[in-house]
């Protein structure tokens, strides 16, 4: 019941520009992320999203909500 209500509301405010985003694996841009967290890994080569916290949302081309993630940093 609720996630049909949920979903239909998401399709409806999608229509107007209404983007949510939540990618992990992506480069961390400080204009759409706010790290969380921080981490050194060997499995990335460039400052990159690691986990989402919370989804950030994106209305047209203004940022509503930076999305919350965990920030990976590569080995020297």
């Amino acid at each position: 019941g609720f996630k049909a209500v949920a979903d239909q509301l998401q399709a409806t405010a999608s229509k107007f520009g209404l983007a949510k985003f939540d990618e992990s694996n992506v480069p961390f841009d400080f204009h759409i992320h706010e790290a969380m967290m921080h981490s050194i890994s060997s499995e990335v080569s460039e400052q990159t999203v690691v986990k989402v916290f919370q989804p950030g949302y994106r209305f047209k081309e203004n940022v509503l909500r930076h999305a919350r993630v965990e920030v990976a940093d590569p080995e020297n």
